[in-house]
């Protein structure tokens, strides 16, 4: 819906204080009391009180003669125009009978030598329907053997609203001379737009760094089916070396559980990572204000708590356990502790 002027806003009081109340608006699923991310999107107290109010007094008007002017929306990159832009060579287009899907983008950018990105952006070309968007680096041997390769190394996660995150000076991406780069955008219409074709061509946006610069790596951790029980799935991982945090990211898939992640250090602290409840259609990387210098022996630990399914009446509840197909992974972006 829009939001953009009172007679906009005016029918979606009642919806406004559902989701402010539960929680979901804005769309920020870390759990109250961890703010210490480049990227959270929340409300302060004031910010609640005076919406909660509005919507429960009746959504008056207040003074027309200070009503704000309507924002202009402007389709500009916030970083400025980036070192190189992909754009597909032909508009998708999302059929009339259609209410969501998944594309695929792959770009084969002719590059002499191995690039650093520190950010990377996406211009919807038709906002309406680009919902989401996720894009990776995918290698030469995984081009030609997919499976033997493993996961493609994710670049960025976006969402609408949320400005990309660059990495710190020296810090980047790498993507090798001969790497593809992939989009996979979520297209999704909203009621405005049911029965109707709607097109669509988004441009990605890479920012580079001069070389040379640290490389962010991945360590990534994975549920087996041992690790689950009774609806909760404990697993971790011992870091054979010195590391910093920079960010981390869940499975999109991980959308019906609240999870944790903790650190464990060898002298007995620990450090709580995070704690959320991922939203549907709301997947991002999440950006420590400081990144954390964990030592060599740390161990992450990962607990997820998955939701009971729902039963009709005088049904008996069995043990909730995440299905086959939803995969419990969480991915930590980390540099050497002496780099920039």
């Amino acid at each position: 819906m829009s939001l953009m002027t009172y007679k906009d806003a005016y029918p979606w009081g009642e919806s406004i204080r559902t989701e402010l109340i539960a929680g979901h608006m804005p769309p920020w699923p870390v759990e109250e009391g961890h703010s210490h991310f480049k990227n959270a999107r929340v409300l302060t107290a004031r910010e609640l009180n005076v919406l909660l109010t509005w919507v429960t007094g009746g959504n008056p008007l207040g003074d027309p003669d200070r009503s704000a002017d309507p924002p202009s929306l402007r389709r500009t990159w916030s970083l400025g125009e980036p070192d190189l832009a992909l754009t597909p060579p032909a508009d998708y287009s999302l059929a009339a009978d259609k209410a969501e899907d998944i594309a695929e983008f792959t770009f084969s950018p002719a590059m002499t030598g191995d690039r650093w990105v520190r950010a990377v952006d996406l211009l919807p070309g038709n906002p309406a329907v680009v919902r989401s968007a996720t894009v990776a680096v995918r290698t030469r041997a995984a081009q030609q053997d997919r499976a033997g390769e493993g996961p493609e190394r994710t670049l960025a996660l976006w969402v609408p609203g949320e400005d990309p995150v660059p990495l710190d000076a020296g810090t980047a991406f790498r993507i090798p001379a001969s790497a593809q780069i992939v989009a996979r955008v979520h297209y999704k219409k909203t009621w405005e737009y049911e029965r109707k074709t709607m097109t669509d061509r988004s441009t990605l946006g890479l920012y580079f760094t001069p070389a040379p610069a640290t490389e962010v790596r991945a360590i990534t951790l994975h549920a087996t089916d041992a690790d689950a029980r009774n609806g909760q799935v404990s697993f971790s991982r011992t870091l054979d070396e010195e590391v910093r945090i920079l960010a981390l990211y869940l499975d999109p898939a991980l959308v019906n559980a609240m999870l944790t992640v903790r650190a464990a250090r060898p002298d007995g602290s620990g450090t709580e990572l995070i704690r959320l409840r991922q939203q549907p259609d709301w997947v991002r990387r999440y950006w420590f204000e400081h990144p954390l210098a964990l030592p060599r022996g740390t161990r992450i630990e990962v607990s997820a708590a998955f939701d009971a399914p729902l039963l009709p009446p005088g049904a008996v509840p069995l043990p909730a356990t995440p299905a086959a197909a939803e995969p419990v992974q969480v991915t930590l972006d980390v540099v050497a502790p002496h780099q920039p």
